[in-house]
């Protein structure tokens, strides 16, 4: 018998007539991000936490693992996210999947400082090209409801953080930190590997298909004129996108800023689930402003929201709800690297042009983020309290919202 197969007017088959393949690509990218935001990087914090008390580390020394582990990232997110782009993606995400996470398991074995600067040197390698290539995936395989799609699917880091941190903390009260390290390896890596070599298809041209929600060929207009960006509109998206994401890093002193206003153990490890509970809202909610109101405007949006969470922080340390509400708040920095960057850089660039931008951002976020994952600690140890930290991260917040005014004001003239 003859099989006959629909097909668009492109000659392809539209995405929902190839077995629903773009929500397969959505899984694939929550599994991902899941995994390397959601069960390692987001819960971190829990497990460091035990280790300092357990040897001695101060948090200061042993923060230096975070600036090796995204400093490494930085140098390599360019040549790492080529390579995925450009080679066979499967082996490339297993590889970088399995470098990820097995120095992270394999701190049930450390008992040296530098055991954890080496774990961080590979890992940071492994973790590199993750979020590039999971949000430019997205934009490629999704030309309508791009921002709402976006939020649900990164919205998974914030998912398995909240529902792991309280898990892993009292797995670490009943086992102590070393069988829970290898706990959260393991599952990072059955979350990153799997979804990411057989779902996380870069193009959807590869499966036969047309990003979900593009008009055929017949129906598209010819692409516009291709407009210059002038140089200084790149630093001022760099500055601001660089200065909030690294804002992350204190969700990881979370834990060491609650046991330092007298809270326990406990309420360190549910303020980080009311900060992954904002991870979570933040995405969607942002993804939805982004449709409806601009990238520009949502933008200003969610540094206001930001900023606020600090205020809130320093305003009112001995009430807890009120510190949940401002981790709730606090958790839409998330959404800055994840979800703004590059729906930031296709708003400005083009979607011609703007791969290579997303990737130098992500390059200058992690290069940032390597040292402020240090700073803030340091700032502790050296002043004896968070205020500095808090002030800090506040003026940050501030000067992003302004620099977002300003390019949606650019954009519009432009």
């Amino acid at each position: 018998h003859k099989v006959i197969t629909l097909t668009d007017h492109d000659g392809k088959m539209t995405a929902l007539e190839r077995n629903g393949f773009p929500y397969k690509v959505v899984i694939a990218a929550m599994g991902v991000l899941g995994g390397a935001m959601g069960v390692i990087i987001n819960t971190n914090g829990i497990l460091f936490a035990a280790v300092i008390r357990d040897m001695g580390f101060r948090a200061g020394d042993l923060s230096v693992y975070y600036t090796i582990l995204y400093l490494v990232s930085a140098l390599s997110v360019t040549f790492t996210s080529r390579w995925f782009f450009t080679a066979r993606h499967r082996a490339v995400m297993a590889a970088l999947g399995t470098l990820y996470t097995a120095p992270f398991a394999a701190m049930c074995l450390y008992s040296r400082l530098w055991h954890w600067y080496a774990a961080a040197a590979v890992s940071g390698f492994g973790y590199s090209c993750m979020l590039v290539s999971v949000t430019t995936t997205l934009n490629n395989w999704f030309a309508a409801r791009r921002g709402m799609v976006a939020g649900v699917a990164l919205s998974a880091s914030g998912v398995t953080g909240a529902l792991l941190a309280p898990v892993f903390a009292r797995c670490i009260q009943a086992f102590g930190w070393r069988p829970t390290a290898l706990l959260i390896g393991a599952l990072a890596f059955m979350l990153i590997v799997p979804a990411g070599a057989f779902w996380l298809i870069p193009d959807p041209s590869e499966c036969g298909c047309r990003p979900w929600g593009e008009a055929p060929a017949a129906e598209r207009e010819a692409p516009s004129t291709t407009l210059s960006v002038p140089g200084y509109v790149f630093v001022l998206c760099m500055i601001a996108l660089a200065g909030t994401n690294a804002l992350f890093q204190f969700n990881l002193q979370l834990p060491l800023f609650a046991r330092s206003l007298g809270w326990s153990l406990a309420a360190g490890a549910a303020l980080t689930s009311c900060s992954m509970i904002g991870n979570i809202a933040g995405k969607v909610v942002l993804g939805m402003a982004i449709d409806a109101l601009g990238v520009y405007r949502a933008a200003v949006l969610l540094a206001g929201a930001m900023a606020s969470a600090f205020v809130l922080f320093q305003t009112f340390p001995g009430f807890f709800p009120v510190l949940c509400l401002g981790g709730v708040l606090f958790g839409g920095c998330y959404s800055v690297g994840s979800m703004l960057l590059p729906q930031l850089a296709l708003a400005i660039w083009g979607r011609q042009a703007y791969r290579p931008y997303v990737s130098r951002l992500s390059a200058v976020n992690s290069f940032v983020a390597a040292f402020s994952g240090s700073a803030f600690p340091y700032l502790y140890d050296f002043t004896g309290g968070w205020t500095a930290v808090l002030v800090l991260c506040f003026a940050d917040c501030v000067a992003a919202g302004l620099i977002f005014v300003w390019l949606g004001r650019w954009a519009g003239k432009r």
